[in-house]
């Protein structure tokens, strides 16, 4: 596997990074949408917390990736 920033392997990893973010992201909707705002606990509100640091966590690795590239290979004309 190529370290390289430029290789199809530094995108496709970013890439799973995003989709690693979107499937956590909606497994977030799905537990808030389910919880009844009468019954909200500390527990709850700690893996809202803990989802959302992982969620930001994938993203930074994106950003990582995104910054890692040549230059000018993420400039938009």
């Amino acid at each position: 596997m190529s370290s390289r920033p430029d290789s199809p392997w530094h995108y496709a990893m970013a890439f799973y990074a995003l989709v690693r973010a979107h499937g956590k992201l909606h497994k977030l909707i799905r537990f808030v949408g389910r919880t009844d705002s009468s019954q909200k606990s500390e527990s709850d509100n700690e893996a809202i917390v803990e989802t959302l640091d992982d969620i930001e966590s994938e993203l930074d690795s994106v950003r990582q990736s995104i910054d890692e590239q040549p230059d000018g290979a993420n400039s938009h004309p």
